[in-house]
């Protein structure tokens, strides 16, 4: 009977550590999501946002950036300058250090593209691009938010 009392006071400590221990390690964030819009929508004033890219020239190293905390929203605006069709790749580092891909997207020669992005706060973001014959050229822009554009 000692040994059953013994085994049964055992088995209701591990059970209380189990349903303690979830609350221990914390929660991953979201992953970050992308989509593609039609045309710049322009027009939609977010409650508060700021510029994380203006203007910046597109190069083979590619762009990136870091979205501030509770702006959980973004839209990147890609103008290809080039003749070449223009194969951008949209990745997040994760938060344990891997670039995970979240789209990949073809901008038409001297044409443009808008993506906006979800679960975006406090990420870092990589733009990538290529072209046919490696030669990239145009600008991209990134606006933060804390509301959807």
């Amino acid at each position: 009977m000692k040994m059953k009392k013994s085994f049964l006071v055992a088995t209701a400590i591990v059970a209380t550590m189990s349903l303690s221990s979830g609350s221990v390690f914390a929660a991953e964030p979201p992953v970050p999501t992308a989509s593609v819009v039609s045309t710049n929508p322009g027009g939609i004033t977010p409650m508060t946002d700021y510029v994380a890219i203006e203007n910046a020239s597109l190069n083979n190293g590619g762009n990136s950036w870091t979205h501030q905390a509770g702006f959980n929203y973004g839209r990147i605006y890609v103008t290809n300058t080039s003749s070449q069709t223009l194969t951008m790749y949209l990745s997040y580092r994760s938060s344990s250090g891997s670039k995970i891909n979240i789209g990949t997207w073809t901008v038409s020669g001297n044409g443009t593209k808008t993506i906006t992005t979800t679960n975006a706060g406090g990420q870092t973001f990589y733009l990538d691009y290529n072209t046919p014959n490696g030669t990239v050229s145009g600008t991209v822009n990134v606006r933060a938010s804390d509301v959807p554009f």
